[in-house]
Order: structure tokens, then C-alpha cells, then sequence
């Protein structure tokens, strides 16, 4: 049967689908510029307790990046719903256990960081206030603050749980036609590294070449979605 005679149905779901799936193209790519853009102003978010003295003492200079990333970072939730959303819809119900799980870890992850990063962020500067009058405000302020940052630890587990999300869509990837193998085991790959990021000395490393696998799976991933014929046409 040719594509002319198909019924009108079947070919308005069609260009539904190809719609649905070209949209989800275009907010993954915008999802992986804004999480570079995020990590590119928010380089100096404090990592550590013992740096909420030094934060505070600076964060006039440092509100404008700070307020940058969070920015950033909420939009980079805002567009990667719709790009998840798509990606599941892609694998027309196949395997709908697994992309559903995949799909759920990857939202959440993104949402889990961007809370707490975003948190943090407005409460360090809140904390900027008490601490410039000085004297116990300013011994307060100090204190709460490192139980801010080192909570901020939790943001790891967020990426950690979107990583495993990235990791159930590799798998499903290599035992299926949707998309390349090679696609799926970027993914997974990427995911048994961040698994390193809390080893000393190397962890930083590791990190970094699993956020680069992270973005090379989202920016391949929507590339499939904005032109679906060559996913479908994968072996």
C-alpha cells in the first residue's frame, strides 16, 4: 500500500506524531544548551561548607551568576518535560514499563537538582544580609548557610537518578530499532561514570566525560526526534 493511500486517519495521527516528535526535537536541544549555559555561569556555586564564609562575604559579586544559573536551570526543567514527553511517545508503547520508569527518573532528576540548586541559591542570598551587619547575625548566617551547601549535596543524587534514567532509555535503545545501538551505549556509559563523580581525585574527571556523554545522548536524541524517518530506519 503506498503513503497516498493510506486513510486520512492514519495519516493525520502521522503528522500528529511527526509533530509531537519534532517539538520534542527542538526542547532537547534547547534543554542541552541551557544545562551547558547553566553549568557555564554557575561554575562558581559553592561545593563545599567550608566555602559559605567566603560565599557570603562575596555575594554581591556573585548574585548576578548565581541568579543567571537559576534561571538557566528552571528553564532547562520547563523544556525538558516536553522533551522527555516526546521521546516516550516515540517508542509508540513498546517497552512502555521501561520508558515509562526511564522517562519518570529523567523528569525527576532534572527537577530534584534544579530545586535544590535554585533553593540554595536564594538562600545563601538571603543569608547575605544578616551576615554583612556582622556579629552574631553574621556567626548565624555562617552556620546555616554550610548546612545549606552541604545539602546542596543533594543535588548529585538528582543527577544521579537522571543519569539512571538516561542509562533504562540506552538499554531499551540497544534492544530495539528506535534508535542507534551506539546512542544506547553513550547512555549507558555515561551513567556507570557518573557512578565515579564521589572517588577522590578522579571523581571531577569522571563527572566531567559523563555530563559530556550526557549531552552528546541529549543533542543525538533530538536530532532522531526532529527527523523520526531515521530512527525508524534504524537496525
Amino acid at each position: 500500500m503506498g503513503a497516498g493511500t493510506w486513510p486520512k486517519g492514519h495519516r493525520m495521527r502521522s503528522n500528529s506524531s511527526d509533530a509531537v516528535s519534532k517539538l520534542g526535537g527542538i526542547c532537547g536541544v534547547l534543554t542541552g544548551l541551557l544545562f551547558i549555559a547553566t553549568f557555564a555561569v554557575g561554575y562558581n556555586l559553592p561545593d563545599s561548607p567550608s566555602r559559605a564564609d567566603s560565599t557570603l562575604a562575596g555575594f554581591d559579586s556573585l548574585r548576578a551568576s548565581f541568579l543567571a544559573a537559576d534561571v538557566f536551570l528552571g528553564l532547562v526543567v520547563v523544556f525538558a518535560i516536553p522533551f522527555y514527553t516526546a521521546l516516550r511517545s516515540s517508542f509508540n508503547g513498546k517497552d512502555d514499563l521501561l520508558i515509562g520508569t526511564a522517562t519518570l527518573f529523567s523528569i525527576v532528576g532534572f527537577v530534584v537538582t534544579a530545586t535544590v540548586v535554585i533553593g540554595e541559591s536564594i538562600t545563601l542570598d538571603t543569608l547575605s544580609a544578616p551576615y554583612a551587619a556582622g556579629g552574631a547575625s553574621r556567626n548565624a548566617a555562617v552556620v546555616v548557610a554550610q548546612a545549606v551547601i552541604g545539602f546542596g549535596a543533594v543535588a548529585i543524587f538528582g543527577l544521579l537518578v537522571l543519569f539512571a534514567g538516561v542509562a533504562v532509555y540506552g538499554f531499551v535503545a540497544i534492544k530495539g530499532r528506535r534508535f542507534p545501538r551506539w546512542l544506547g551505549f553513550a547512555g549507558i556509559l555515561g551513567a556507570l561514570l557518573s557512578l565515579g563523580t564521589p572517588v577522590p581525585v578522579i571523581g571531577t574527571f569522571l563527572f566531567v566525560v559523563a555530563f559530556v556523554l550526557l549531552l552528546l545522548w541529549i543533542f543525538a536524541t533530538s536530532a532522531y526526534l526532529w527527523r523520526p524517518t531515521i530512527g525508524k530506519t534504524m537496525g
